[in-house]
């Protein structure tokens, strides 16, 4: 499956999202491969687009109190990862690494994916939206 369809197809973020818009992020994307376990994004580290799990999966993991990392969230295919750092001109919040399947990511430039956000209001909405959600989502970090 090519780039543009997997976006329109099975990215529920990009729902909406005019063909014009897609198809340029699209052939702005860049697909990624990532062997069992190997950091896709460090936290603290500049985020350069935003990511797109294409297969297999992404395990997210944040810091606990004992300085030890614990697996927070999984992601999978069509789920998206590091649009808080991209909106919010910041680094990444959280390590995320590669699930025992290994992982395909579509990495799409963040000055791509601004464009688009910019241009379609209702696209910046449904951004937000997961934002603060991702934000307010409980996470439960053994002590």
């Amino acid at each position: 499956m090519d780039a543009l369809t997997f976006l329109r197809d099975r990215v529920a973020l990009f729902a909406g999202v005019d063909e014009e818009n897609l198809t340029a992020l699209a052939r702005a994307s860049e697909l990624l491969s990532f062997r069992p376990g190997q950091t896709i994004l460090f936290k603290g580290a500049t985020v350069d687009g935003l990511h797109v799990v294409v297969s297999g999966g992404a395990e997210v993991f944040v810091k606990a109190s004992s300085k030890t990392m614990v697996r927070v969230a999984e992601l999978g295919a069509g789920e998206v990862f590091g649009e808080m750092s991209i909106v919010e001109m910041g680094t990444a919040g959280a390590t995320i690494k590669a699930s025992a399947a290994g992982a395909e990511v579509l990495m799409i430039p963040q000055e791509s994916f601004r464009h688009v956000l910019q241009q379609d209001e209702g696209f910046a909405v449904r951004v937000n939206m997961m934002i603060v959600s991702r934000r307010s989502a409980p996470v439960s970090i053994p002590a």
